[in-house]
């Protein structure tokens, strides 16, 4: 397997992994990682904060947006109102029991973080940080097609 296959698979692997043991001890306070997702982004969003804005924010379909705010709102966590210039849109809003859901939630979440993050030192995590916001800036822009990588067999990709 190459270094930059390995790489890549390594990143998957510990967002995965975070992600499956923060929603297991979310569960038991009956909340998920996708909850923390989304209450932290309108808590976090400058402004008034559309679906439409938070579905970008989140990489994600307005159409699920529209299911995780329809169960935000039914718990009482959010709560949506008309856009005063434009009745077609729905403007986010954490309620006090949804702040008080986040604070339980980044409690457990910020354990977890400590305890992934303990032995990085500052410098660990500035240079992590740079490499990653480039990372994310690819994500944003068109492809370039001259760009290659060295191909490897599909099987060989799979294997250490």
């Amino acid at each position: 397997m190459t270094r930059d296959i390995s790489l890549m698979i390594k990143m998957v692997l510990i967002v995965r992994g975070f992600r499956s043991q923060l929603d297991e001890k979310l569960r038991k306070i009956g909340q998920s990682a996708t909850r923390m997702e989304v209450l932290g982004a309108i808590v976090n969003m400058q402004g008034p904060k559309s679906q439409s804005d938070l579905a970008k924010r989140l990489r994600i379909e307005g159409a699920t947006v529209t299911r995780m705010v329809d169960m935000l709102s039914k718990d009482g966590l959010v709560e949506r109102t008309a856009d005063p210039h434009d009745r077609r849109v729905n403007l986010l809003l954490v309620t006090p029991k949804g702040e008080q859901a986040l604070e339980q939630i980044f409690g457990i979440y910020d354990a977890m973080r400590g305890h992934i993050l303990t032995d990085l030192g500052i410098e660990d995590m500035e240079a992590m940080h740079v490499l990653l916001d480039k990372m994310m800036a690819r994500l944003d822009s068109p492809m370039d097609p001259q760009v290659r990588i060295e191909s490897t067999a599909p099987m060989d990709r799979l294997t250490d």
